[in-house]
């Protein structure tokens, strides 16, 4: 096992320093990391540490980069002790990937490394590798893992479910976060909160959306929960009439502004009176009044509670931390 003190440190510093200005030269102007970047420095720092100086036959195949591609992602990520879920697309948007990966290793060729490189056997190559990937992983926990979360106005004196609508309003409003991914793991993180000795479901957005075979997107008893933004027909005449033959009680729950649309598509679809349409704001509000006996200090606590669970949950399913929401100071 080498030390970091027998590093050909050579190599190390001067790579680095042009993968450091490499990264930052990439950087949008809103100050956000494109992951394709994130990918090609990972990818391209395992190319170097096996042949320098880089030809495109050593990183390139006729259309792509050579060994980019999610699971080479996740085992570099894996090996640094980073386990958080990526982006599910990591690395296959190689239309954009390759000229950054060239642009990369020109950068890299012009710094004439290969004294130091030369004198590096295999071992010392591995650890090379490792220690340049422990600092771009740092880069990914910086710029994407702990991204700025969901922001809004929370205020512990007004009741609860103004503060829900807060949330969904800032969901709305906030460029690349799905609105329906909050609404859903909000009314996950207040069934986890109200039932802790039940196994609540915990599933991504886009997983539980693929997986039309589920009965709703949480079941508690012999209750089926379907939470969406926008109610459909589908939803009501499909899924729905499929829990009741079930033998199931199918409960909507939608934004307060859908829930007269939500029951006019019930009675629609010949399911009056048989599906309990809710609006999030009361289903998540009253319920976290109720384990705050009512009381405001409670309450604030309680809310807190919810918010730490929300965010436990997202990032354990979630690609985009985006999706987190900020705890103010004043829970």
């Amino acid at each position: 096992m080498i030390n970091d003190s027998e590093l050909p440190g050579a190599f190390v510093e001067a790579t680095f320093s042009v993968l450091q200005s490499w990264y930052e030269s990439r950087r949008r102007s809103n100050g956000h990391m494109n992951t394709n970047v994130m990918c090609v420095a990972l990818v391209m720092v395992e190319h170097i540490t096996a042949n320098y100086p880089l030809m495109e036959t050593d990183y390139l195949t006729d259309t792509q980069i050579k060994g980019i591609g999610r699971a080479r992602i996740r085992a570099i990520l894996d090996r640094q002790g980073e386990t958080r879920p990526f982006r599910e697309e990591a690395g296959r948007t190689t239309r954009g990937s390759v000229p950054i990966a060239k642009n990369l290793a020109a950068l890299l060729n012009d710094a004439r490394l290969e004294q130091s490189f030369a004198i590096m056997n295999d071992e010392a190559k591995i650890a090379v590798r490792d220690e340049l990937h422990r600092r771009i992983v740092d880069w990914i926990r910086r710029d994407f893992f702990e991204q700025q979360f969901i922001s809004a106005e929370i205020d512990p004196s007004l009741p609860v479910r103004s503060s829900v609508e807060s949330i969904l309003e800032a969901a709305r409003r906030r460029p690349g976060t799905t609105a329906g991914a909050v609404a859903q793991h909000l009314v996950g993180a207040k069934l986890a909160c109200r039932f802790p000795h039940l196994n609540i479901a915990n599933e991504g957005y886009t997983v539980a959306d693929q997986q039309t075979d589920r009965i709703g997107d949480f079941q508690v008893g012999d209750s089926a929960f379907h939470v969406t933004m926008s109610p459909s027909a589908r939803l009501l005449e499909d899924r729905c009439r499929s829990n009741r033959a079930e033998g199931y009680r199918p409960v909507v729950i939608v934004p307060y502004n859908k829930v007269e649309a939500a029951r006019q598509l019930a009675e629609t679809a010949g399911l009056g009176g048989m599906v309990q349409v809710l609006a999030i704001e009361d289903f998540v509000g009253q319920n976290i009044e109720e384990l705050g006996v009512f009381k405001h200090e409670d309450i604030k606590l309680q809310f807190r509670a919810l918010l730490e669970t929300y965010n436990e949950r997202v990032s354990s399913v979630e690609s985009d931390p985006a999706l987190r929401i900020a705890i103010p100071r004043n829970l």
